[in-house]
């Protein structure tokens, strides 16, 4: 135990501190000079002390504790992505994956492909799946999972995984109604009412992220989408409690380090606050987050720059509570041998050298990081109940609402990289030259009146500089 006098230093508190600040700043005004601000609308101190510890919070559980004895108490699954080919090489591949350091699978695939060949070998009980249906038959797709899980014979409680599939796709992609969207979730959530750990549905925050919403828009929206699921689900019968239980969230962990830890631990904080409105008691720890690299913070200039994001990145999701981490290049399915590997080992080293799942949440009692997270958590509750009184999500939506304001949000980012007012490493700051240069092809983003497709903060650097070539 450390004795109270260890350290023979005397107490400051904030307002000392402030207030010596304030004269060695002479005339220069102390919120203009060292105060900043994160997303435009939440103020970051230049120093946080004892005062600024909410009373309420405590360490966060992010996962049911293991049953298996001996391993650390955080457990997060390292997630890869499969885009299936020809189902030899394909499944090659997912064995690689496997047996070097990766315990979760993200299948795209189209809903037509032999999934006894592409998953030849491969053990469910022992890892996680996630499939993302990327072709048009969601009710074909749907079948040939359940269909392949039957007949591998597993104890039900032993799959883990989800289907990365929101009824809210639909609105985006303009491939049916918000009904037929809510009937298939009504359909879903029957037919895995059986497998305990596998979750048919997940709400895609990430989608407004890598558009260009910054934090505050990703949450807002998104717990809009829930609000709105859980009400047209409870029509239909379905009681909150189990809609809870079949639900996984997949959002991002971008480049404002910080500010993203904050925001995913108060995005498991908001949900259970949420579930209490439905009278309902759910634990932190059984909310199912699937936190990826960001989309947005890439950029196709110096690709190599991207690795060092996607890292820190991977580190604010673990930090933040992720259950499963999902490291994406920015190729995806071009990436070559080599930056699939670094993305796939990124978990294991911040497992195996950094030892972050040596504690559930190394982040508590921070005072920054506690702080930012209540304030964002009030902040989000109000913004809640501004959209609620415009009518909800399906209201905004249909005005276009939502897709305003994270457009407008994007264009500020983009023209201030483009002006370069913020600061890009390999993009508007020291660029690569000569035989440096390693930049990705340019491909103009088209975007739908209703759509919201992942674009870049770089983007009108890329377009100026690589759109003519």
């Amino acid at each position: 135990m450390t004795k109270p006098d260890f350290y023979p230093f005397t107490g400051i508190s904030k307002s000392e501190w402030k207030a010596k600040a304030v004269k060695d700043l002479k005339e220069k005004d102390f919120e203009k000079t060292l105060v900043s601000t994160l997303w435009k609308e939440l103020k970051i101190q230049p120093y946080y002390g004892i005062e600024d510890k909410p009373a309420e919070k405590t360490e966060t559980l992010f996962n049911p504790e293991s049953g298996i004895p001996g391993l650390p108490p955080r457990i997060w699954s390292n997630a890869v992505s499969i885009f299936p080919t020809d189902p030899s090489s394909s499944n090659k591949e997912i064995l690689h994956n496997l047996e070097n350091g990766a315990d979760s699978l993200i299948i795209h695939f189209q809903g037509n492909e032999n999934l006894e060949k592409l998953l030849e070998g491969v053990f469910p009980e022992f890892i996680e799946i996630n499939w993302v249906i990327e072709g048009n038959s969601n009710q074909e797709a749907f079948s040939l999972i359940k269909s392949w899980v039957e007949k591998k014979s597993i104890q039900k409680e032993q799959l883990k995984g989800s289907i990365l599939w929101s009824p809210f796709d639909f609105a985006f992609s303009n491939s049916g109604t918000l009904e037929e969207a809510f009937e298939l979730a009504e359909k879903l959530i029957e037919d895995w009412k059986e497998y305990p750990n596998f979750r048919p549905i997940t709400l895609d925050f990430a989608r407004y992220s890598n558009s260009g919403a910054n934090g505050i828009q990703e949450l807002t929206f998104g717990m809009g989408e829930l609000i709105e699921l859980i009400d047209a689900l409870t029509e239909k019968g379905i009681q909150p409690e189990k809609i809870f239980q079949n639900l996984a969230f997949h959002t991002t962990a971008g480049q404002n380090h910080f500010g993203e830890i904050a925001k995913i631990k108060a995005l498991r904080r908001f949900l259970v606050e949420l579930a209490a409105q439905y009278k309902l008691e759910i634990s932190p720890e059984s909310i199912h987050l699937v936190v990826s690299s960001s989309l947005w913070s890439k950029t196709l200039m110096d690709k190599n720059s991207n690795l060092i994001r996607q890292t820190y990145e991977a580190m604010a999701a673990i930090l933040g509570g992720c259950n499963t981490l999902w490291v994406r290049p920015l190729e995806e399915t071009t990436a070559s041998v080599m930056e699939k590997r670094i993305a796939r080992n990124v978990s294991s080293i911040l497992k195996e050298e950094s030892y972050l799942d040596k504690v559930m949440d190394p982040s508590a009692g921070s005072y920054f990081l506690d702080s930012l997270e209540t304030e964002l958590i009030h902040l989000i509750r109000n913004k809640i109940v501004e959209l609620e009184k415009r009518g909800g999500w399906i209201s905004d939506f249909s005005s276009r609402r939502i897709h305003q304001e994270i457009r407008e949000t994007r264009k500020a980012v983009q023209l201030a990289v483009l002006e370069g007012k913020e600061l890009k490493v390999g993009t508007n700051k020291f660029p690569a030259s000569g035989s440096l240069i390693n930049n990705l092809p340019f491909v103009h983003i088209e975007e739908k009146e209703q759509d919201l497709q992942p674009s870049r903060a770089s983007y009108l650097v890329e377009l100026q500089n690589l759109g003519k070539l």
